[in-house]
């Protein structure tokens, strides 16, 4: 089978291709749903034909099959031959075949029609298939359109005729249907209906201008439609009224005083004159106003002067539009205002307060409200219309994140939104030291905003980022906020020797100081001059710590009664105490997931970090300090 498919194509070709025989036509052809498309066609046999004028000419169209279907033949001017059905009555052969023409029209063309056709002759001297010239058809979807015309401006109470019109509905095929809607057709009379236009006949009022009517053209013969909708442009008569419209239309303020002899009329905007007529212009006069502004809200009135006279007859005209221009106003602690527009970025010292006032302009006044990321925020009442308040009260670093300020009225929604960003000083987190197999082994943990710069003192000496020799390691990563350090001390440590962890950014700075002490059972390994001196030095170390630890249980106490000033030209200096035992083989611990949130380990921290004035001069700065027994 599939053989005898390859020879009938290959028959066909080598008879396409046939000397003498040639056709003139397009061979490629566009045409929307619901049209007509008449396609010019010529054929040319060889000229060792004779033939009588009485010799008979047959011409066919056939859609091309694939090698599954066959051939199905379209239009012909062979009465004995059967076209398809659902062809019948569409497809046409207009050109007579007798004076070789072979053009073709198709009517009310349907999606189905696509695809490729060809042209066939016949007489009893020769047969032959024009298999070389395919017409290729293209079926697109509808697109025309119908015009609707209006008489200018619609007065109120008058008859008015609108006309639907679409010439390009061609004569021949199926003609088109025509239906209008519109709120505004409810005093409709007559009408008039061809296969190219309709016609509508109505009363308008006043309450119609900006209603919109729509003409929609439906062929049946395709089954598509197509329909144009336009605004009815109404004047009005009122004396005094409120009318709205769109911001960017146009509209034409027509003022009209019947008088005799004519009035002076003049048009003006919020008391200011804009145009003026003469007494010629028999009684009229229209205000243009195209692409409407804010700005071109407001009153107009018409005064019409006669020396006998005047009257006045005024409009309140709302121009309507989307929110616009949103901004947000950033009130900061020290009263200062910063004006930032969308995807800005704003830094607030942890435990300050903040305002956002969100502005915007639109009519009717918008809905306003504020979300951070996804979640919606209570924020307070509106202060006037078009302005939304966002209080933030001694902000935390988990209070940064995107904020974001809608505001939608009915004809649109518009959003802007800003980065917070919370910075606080340096603050130190389960810092601990423990005795390892490579020596001592320290850690130190520390979170801040901006990221906390980490320095190891050594004694006088200071390791930063990441160092190893001989007689120290350090290991350092960074996170976010976060800077992970630890240090190995190969060396013997002295007892003169300390060892401080510190972290500073521009807001302050922590620290935690490791400081030696020996237990008894050291003590009694140790000679005793040697245990002497060592004891006469952990008394003294002892003592320093007493005086340390009741001079911050006064500073506490003075902190709890509100006793204690702090001016602006002062430090805000702290000591923690922290006693770090020094056990053999503790596994350092990975720094908490949220430790701004969460509460310091009590056995490590008995004091906190003072935040109450967060504009200070001179960098914060703290310090732990840890015992460490060997």
């Amino acid at each position: 089978m599939l053989l005898l498919l390859l020879l009938l194509s290959s028959l066909r070709g080598s008879q396409s291709q046939k000397e003498g025989y040639k056709l003139e036509v397009s061979l490629s052809e566009t045409v929307q749903e619901g049209l007509c498309i008449y396609i010019p066609c010529t054929f040319f046999y060889p000229d060792s034909w004779i033939r009588t004028r009485s010799t008979m000419i047959y011409g066919y169209w056939f859609r091309k099959g694939s090698y599954f279907l066959e051939d199905v033949l379209v239009a012909t001017n062979d009465q004995n031959k059967k076209v398809e059905k659902e062809d019948v009555g569409r497809f046409h052969l207009v050109g007579d075949p007798m004076e070789d023409n072979c053009s073709l029209r198709i009517t009310d063309v349907q999606k189905k029609d696509e695809g490729r056709y060809f042209f066939r002759m016949e007489s009893w001297i020769e047969k032959f298939s024009y298999l070389y010239y395919q017409v290729t058809l293209n079926v697109r979807a509808l697109t025309q359109k119908p015009d609707i015309f209006i008489p200018g401006i619609l007065e109120p109470g008058h008859s008015v005729t609108l006309m639907c019109a679409a010439p390009w509905v061609c004569r021949e095929g199926t003609p088109p249907t025509f239906s209008w809607t519109g709120a505004a057709l409810s005093n409709r009379g007559p009408s008039r209906e061809t296969p190219y236009f309709s016609e509508l006949t109505f009363i308008p009022t006043s309450q119609d201008h900006g209603i919109r009517v729509t003409c929609r053209m439906t062929f049946p013969g395709a089954g598509v439609s197509t329909e144009t909708t336009v605004p009815l442009n109404v004047a009005c008569v009122e004396s005094s009224l409120n009318f709205s419209i769109l911001k960017d239309e146009s509209l034409r303020l027509l003022c009209r005083a019947d008088s005799n002899p004519p009035a002076i009329l003049s048009w003006a905007h919020g008391g200011r004159a804009v145009l003026s007529s003469w007494s010629s212009d028999a009684g009229t006069l229209v205000l243009q106003l195209p692409h409407l502004g804010v700005k071109d809200g407001g009153e107009y009135s018409c005064r019409a002067q006669h020396r006998m006279e005047t009257q006045h007859a005024s409009l309140n005209l709302s121009v309507l539009y989307a929110p616009e221009n949103l901004k947000v106003n950033a009130l900061g602690p020290n009263r200062t205002v910063a004006i930032l527009g969308n995807a800005s970025s704003l830094v607030v010292l942890v435990g300050e307060s903040l305002q956002l006032e969100c502005v915007a302009e639109s009519s009717p006044p918008a809905y306003m409200n504020w979300a951070k990321g996804s979640q919606p925020l209570n924020s307070s009442l509106p202060s006037s219309p078009g302005i939304l308040c966002l209080e933030l009260a001694h902000v935390q670093p988990g209070d940064g994140g995107e904020y974001t300020c809608q505001a939608q009225n009915p004809w649109g929604t518009q959003h802007i939104s800003l980065n917070l960003s919370v910075q606080y000083p340096p603050r130190l987190f389960d810092p601990f030291c423990s005795w390892a197999d490579e020596g001592l082994l320290c850690t130190c943990c520390i979170q801040a905003e901006p990221t906390p710069s980490l320095i190891w003192w050594v004694g006088e000496r200071t390791v930063e980022d990441n160092g190893n020799n001989d007689l120290l390691q350090v290991m350092s990563t960074t996170s976010g906020a976060w800077t992970n350090s630890s240090l190995i001390l190969r060396e013997k440590w002295d007892l003169d020797l300390s060892l401080r962890c510190e972290g500073r950014n521009q807001h302050g700075a922590h620290s935690l100081l490791v400081l030696m002490v020996s237990d008894r059972t050291s003590i009694a390994a140790l000679e005793f001059s040697k245990g002497a001196l060592l004891g006469a030095g952990i008394m003294a170390l002892l003592i320093l710590c007493l005086v340390l630890a009741y001079k911050k249980f006064l500073r506490m106490k003075q902190l709890e009664t509100g006793e204690v000033g702090i001016t602006d030209s002062q430090s805000n200096m702290e000591a923690d105490y922290v006693n770090l035992d020094m056990k053999q083989g503790r596994i350092p611990r990975p720094p908490p997931s949220d430790p701004v949130t969460q509460a310091p380990p009590e056995e490590l921290h008995y004091a906190s970090i003072n935040f109450r004035r967060p504009n200070l001069k001179n960098p914060e700065e703290s310090t732990e300090y840890s015992e460490v027994k060997f």
